[in-house]
């Protein structure tokens, strides 16, 4: 054994290994052992000269890279000495730049994500936009998609602000949507363009049945006012100063306007009421009661409203031809509406009897205060001088036309009885010889000429007692005027000739005897006879019916009997 091994390195796992096969050896093989490492020896030497040999350029390459990583690991120790040395403070400002940059970062993913959702949020935002433009081109139907469209993504995201102010504004458009469609129905508008709007508010869910059908009353009813105070220009004229058959004729003018547009007018309404609201299919439920009741209260108010016009405008009228045209319209209008249940024509009767009424009363008036007048204004140039018979116009000038001043007619026991006989609207011959009578008569027959186009029945007793009224007093003012007449002939100084008062008092007397026997019966007969048809035998039921008349009558003709000098 070499002194020089060292012992230590027997313990290395290939010696032990090789330790171990020698054990195992025979002896022959122990003792070729050390020829045999000899051998191993040299030819190992030989292949390490070899290799040296041939592969000496590799060996140098090797060295000098094995002192090139040496140094290169050792700076590479010192960089990573300085690395580590370093980290601490790059850590501290990583951590200090990246709290400064988080709102820059936050900032950049919300418009990131902003910008991935870009359509997305621009339709949303366009929603206000598009339901405005929607609305005033009246495209109701996009409108309320889009209202719903933001109804629901209100309610998708609660919380979101962006999506409830969205929401808010598509509400103030539908808000105007709301005021334009309810104002669809203040408007001029046919049947299609209501029942257009109705449905899209019945869509829009914001008024329900009863008060949809309350709003399209008012509606409807807001703009067939102004149709009815559109009318009142007819009535133009009628505050300046004019006769009173142009005020007639104004006011029938006028009311023939409105009538027409009220029958129009509310005619439109009931059929686009019971169209839009009452009508149903055969298969769904009937209309509610309040439905039919609203209708019903729409048609009383406007059937009030148009008769409450004519009680205060028809006596206004006053003309029986005015009347009768109005009554035929009027008539025309109530049939039309009796189809749908609204026949008014039983209010029309009390109305155009109370028109009549008046109207002839104030006839009567008219046509006997023209003759009162002429005797009132004799009574003044009396009563101004009081210089003897001079002071007013002689009797024979105030009832005998100028070229006859001299002749008056007195009515005969057969004309009398013929007169009685005659038709009763065929004046007496024998009024014509005293003009003041015969314009007298001519006013009252005019006045029931026209009576005849619209005569009601149930006037007759009436008219007859204004009639009557009017006589009285047209009596009373001639029996006034006999007296006076009579006064003045007494107190007269003047001796006028026997002749000529004689005259006079004939004629008074004349006068007098043709207005009781010939004018009074005869336009009393015209009126009962000739206007209604009816015997005067008849009338005379009601004995209270002239009394008046015949005492004032019988006062005068008793005044004639007696003399007019008495």
């Amino acid at each position: 054994m070499d002194a020089s091994l060292d012992p230590s390195s027997l313990a290395s796992p290939a010696a032990s290994s090789y330790i171990s096969r020698l054990t195992s050896l025979s002896l022959q093989e122990l003792e070729a052992e050390p020829t045999e490492l000899s051998s191993s020896s040299a030819q190992l030497t030989n292949a390490l000269t070899t290799l040296c040999y041939t592969s000496y350029p590799t060996f140098l390459s090797l060295h000098t890279t094995t002192s090139t990583l040496s140094s290169s690991l050792d700076a590479l120790s010192s960089s990573l000495s300085s690395l580590l040395s370093a980290l601490p403070n790059l850590e501290s400002s990583a951590r200090t730049f990246a709290q400064d940059s988080r709102s820059l970062l936050a900032s950049r993913r919300k418009a990131a994500l902003m910008l991935e959702h870009h359509d997305k949020l621009h339709d949303v935002l366009s929603l206000p936009l598009l339901l405005e433009t929607s609305v005033r081109n009246h495209n109701y139907s996009d409108a309320l998609l889009l209202a719903q469209h933001a109804s629901t993504l209100a309610s998708r995201f609660p919380s979101n602000p962006l999506v409830q102010s969205v929401k808010a504004d598509c509400d103030a458009r539908v808000h105007s949507m709301l005021a334009q469609l309810l104002r669809v129905l203040h408007e001029q508008a046919k049947l299609p363009a209501l029942f257009r709007a109705v449905g899209f508010l019945r869509k829009m869910n914001v008024l329900s049945e009863q008060e949809l059908a309350l709003a399209f009353l008012s509606g409807r009813s807001a703009y067939l006012d102004g149709t009815l105070r559109a009318v009142e220009v007819e009535k133009k004229g009628i505050d300046s100063e004019g006769s009173v058959e142009r005020e007639r004729e104004i006011y029938a003018r006028y009311l023939k306007r409105y009538i027409d547009a009220w029958r129009e007018g509310v005619h439109d309404v009931v059929t686009q009421y019971t169209t839009i609201f009452l009508d149903r299919p055969h298969n769904a439920e009937p209309a509610p009661s309040e439905l039919h009741v609203l209708l019903t209260t729409f048609t009383t108010l406007r059937i009030q409203q148009l008769l409450d016009l004519l009680r205060e405008t028809l006596p206004l009228v006053a003309d029986p031809s005015l009347l009768s045209s109005l009554l035929t319209q009027l008539t025309y209008c109530a049939t039309s509406f009796a189809r749908v249940g609204l026949d008014f024509r039983a209010a029309l009767g009390p109305l155009f009897i109370a028109a009549v009424r008046k109207g002839m009363t104030r006839e009567f008036e008219d046509a006997t205060d023209t003759w009162t007048r002429t005797f009132e204004s004799e009574e003044a140039s009396r009563t101004r001088t009081r210089s003897g018979p001079s002071a007013r116009k002689k009797p024979s000038q105030l009832f005998l036309p100028a070229t006859t001043a001299s002749a008056h007619a007195l009515p005969t026991p057969a004309q009398l009885e013929l007169i009685a006989s005659s038709p009763p609207n065929v004046p007496p011959p024998i009024l014509a010889s005293y003009p003041l009578l015969a314009v007298y008569t001519n006013a009252l027959l005019s006045t029931l000429n026209g009576l005849r186009l619209l005569a009601p029945a149930s006037l007759l007793h009436d008219l007859l007692s204004a009639l009557d009224t009017t006589l009285t007093r047209a009596t009373a003012t001639l029996l006034a005027y006999v007296r006076s007449s009579a006064d003045d002939r007494n107190n007269s100084t003047a001796a006028l000739k026997a002749e000529e008062m004689k005259r006079e008092e004939d004629i008074v007397r004349a006068v007098g005897s043709v207005y009781v026997k010939v004018f009074v019966p005869f336009v009393r007969r015209a009126l009962v006879e000739g206007v209604y048809g009816v015997k005067m035998d008849d009338i005379k039921t009601r004995p209270e019916m002239g009394a008046d008349l015949k005492r004032a009558l019988e006062e005068l003709q008793g005044r004639l009997e007696d003399g007019v000098d008495t």
